[in-house]
């Protein structure tokens, strides 16, 4: 891709030659004053030169410039170059042979004719060139700078405009030339034939050109709209141009923007949330989330004792790390039996099981709640601390709803039963126990399960004027644990 500019170039100067030095010999004059040799000098030389300041200029005024500009460069530095050579030709004519206007302006305009689609391919070729940086550098559009209609528009009204000047001035020639009408109507015949055929060549060029190109910028909006279907978001869709696709792959850049935000929130929110709940929050009717959803779930609820007192004999960044260790552990256990964590409550959180329709939610809570016993029987700071785990269990109907303001509310688990399941939680301090359920969980377990708990009989709790029946299991005084059950919790393990 870098030479092959370099190639175009040389190969149309090539062709210049190769046509004005056609013309120059079908030109009276120059048959009848000039030798063969120092017509072609005349032509090649000015190239030449114009060639070697032209791989100068490049490198000084193209190639550093941003891709998107590049095209445009590169087709003024060439239509420069070739209004130099055709200035050349034209004052070479004049002053160097001595030969009519009219001559001298056919040399001016058929060089130009062959620079105008020389410098239009050019061009064109550099665009290709530069898709390659302008995908690397996701270059942003400054907005339209003509449109793809005015442009091919543009083109074919300079290009009939160029054969119609051509075939003119060709004309106008023959208009003065001694001789019969038969022989110059002839001869003309062939110019036009001649002129026709040049256009029609570097026209179909051009248009192939061209749909290389356009190709190419189908192609990358199609690739990147894909990409978002597929959620691929971690590239831009290179904006290659500075017409009506560069402002469409503009817009598509700002979907992706919008998609990556609310991907971003999306993540965020599943830090905070469990993706269940996230996916209420982000699918729900608004209206809907305020008036609540009546669910029969089972309630977890988990403390840490004594953390109170950690906590104020403690720094508070490494209370922080020692949280985020424990609460990881934890939501690791709840999520891997389907649970859903509400909310995180200082030392405590509070999870829920059943919202998603598995009928087996209540065994589901209760392998978390014997898997954070068994795993995590006793949690060990890093000054040696020892902080038992408290656990509270109950089943019931509870509405998950948003509560809050207008501009800022939280998804949540409310009603008796939760408030009863926390209750559980704080009677198991009281009695000694680090696990105390209820009876309408403890009825539903299996014979095996139940022999793990212990008949509490009816007890009070605070804010309810009737008794509950709670069962407890792993009363403190019969935990002993090994040191290798005990889970380290500390700055290091965060």
């Amino acid at each position: 891709m870098k030479n092959s500019n370099i190639y175009m170039v040389f190969t149309y100067f090539i062709l210049s030659v190769v046509v004005l030095s056609v013309f120059a010999f079908r030109s009276y004059a120059y048959v009848e004053e000039t030798h063969g040799y120092r017509v072609v000098l005349g032509i090649i030389i000015p190239f030449i030169v114009a060639a070697i300041l032209r791989q100068f200029l490049q490198k000084l005024l193209i190639l550093n410039a941003h891709p998107l500009y590049q095209p445009r460069r590169q087709l003024i530095l060439d239509i420069s170059f070739y209004s130099l050579v055709a200035s050349a030709m034209l004052f070479q004519e004049l002053l160097l042979y001595h030969h009519e206007w009219f001559v001298a302006l056919q040399m001016f305009a058929w060089t130009m004719m062959v620079g105008y689609f020389a410098s239009l391919d050019s061009a064109m070729d550099r665009e290709r060139t530069c898709f390659q940086n302008a995908q690397k550098n996701n270059t942003v559009s400054e907005g339209v700078n003509g449109s793809v209609a005015h442009r091919l528009n543009l083109f074919f009204s300079l290009t009939v405009l160029i054969a119609i000047l051509a075939c003119a001035l060709s004309a106008y020639g023959y208009l003065g030339i001694e001789g019969g009408v038969a022989e110059a109507k002839e001869a003309f015949i062939v110019d036009i034939l001649f002129i026709i055929s040049i256009i029609v060549s570097l026209t179909v060029r051009l248009i192939y050109s061209y749909s290389l190109n356009l190709q190419h910028l189908f192609d990358t909006q199609v690739n990147g709209l894909l990409s978002i279907q597929r959620g691929e978001l971690e590239n831009f869709v290179p904006v290659l141009s500075r017409d009506e696709f560069g402002v469409i792959a503009q817009q598509t850049n700002n979907i992706i923007e919008e998609l990556r935000e609310k991907q971003k929130i999306q993540k965020t929110l599943e830090q905070i949330v469990s993706p269940d709940i996230m996916q209420k929050l982000l699918q729900g009717n608004e209206r809907d989330l305020k008036q609540g959803q009546e669910f029969e779930i089972a309630i977890l609820f988990c403390d840490l004792r004594k953390f109170t007192t950690y906590a104020e004999n403690t720094p508070a960044d490494e209370v922080i790390y020692f949280l985020n260790a424990y609460f990881t552990k934890i939501a690791d256990i709840v999520a891997e039996h389907n649970g859903i964590i509400n909310k995180f409550m200082g030392d405590a959180i509070l999870a829920v099981y059943g919202v998603d329709g598995n009928d087996n939610y209540i065994e589901e809570a209760m392998n978390t709640a014997w898997d954070i016993l068994m795993h995590s029987e006793c949690v060990k700071t890093r000054d040696g601390t020892i902080l038992d785990i408290g656990i509270g269990l109950h089943k019931g109907l509870a509405t998950a709803c948003t509560i809050g303001s207008s501009d800022r509310y939280e998804y949540t688990f409310i009603g008796d039963s939760v408030n009863t399941a926390s209750r559980l939680d704080s009677l198991s301090k009281d009695l000694g126990y680090k696990m105390v359920t209820s009876s309408a969980v403890y009825d539903t377990l299996g014979y095996e399960e139940k022999c793990r708990f212990i008949d509490l009989g009816e007890q009070s709790i605070r804010g309810k004027n009737s008794t509950i029946h709670a069962y407890g299991a792993f009363p403190k005084k019969q935990i002993k644990p090994p040191e290798n059950n005990i889970i380290h919790f500390n700055a290091s393990n965060s």
